[in-house]
């Protein structure tokens, strides 16, 4: 098993999911880093600019778990002060369907 691989293929599952639920409700993804060095880490930022709110995915790859966050949406994205709404523990040797979705929908839950 390629556990690298693992992980790639359940954030970009991830990713897509959310994305297609929040572009149903206005959003729009609008920024995703990789970060290799940083055990992989990466993370996804949704806008929706009417509703003046923003969700942020983050993979966090040395703690193998994906946080939620929202906040809510200012011109300046650096000033943005997010706050958690789920924690979701991976473990990435677990290459089962079934646990993705599990995942993936405790994460939408969370959304609404």
């Amino acid at each position: 098993m390629n556990r690298t691989k693992n992980i790639d293929d359940t954030c970009e599952l991830m990713k897509e999911s959310i994305n297609d639920t929040l572009n149903k409700k206005g959003y729009e993804l609008t920024k995703q880093e990789y970060h290799k060095e940083s055990f992989g880490s990466r993370f996804f930022v949704w806008v929706n600019r009417n509703e003046k709110h923003c969700f942020r995915l983050i993979w966090d790859g040395k703690d193998s778990w994906f946080l939620l966050e929202e906040s809510p949406y200012i011109n300046n994205p650096e000033k943005v002060a997010w706050a958690d709404v789920t924690i979701v523990p991976f473990d990435s040797n677990v290459e089962n369907p079934d646990y993705k979705t599990e995942l993936i929908n405790s994460i939408l839950e969370e959304i609404g």
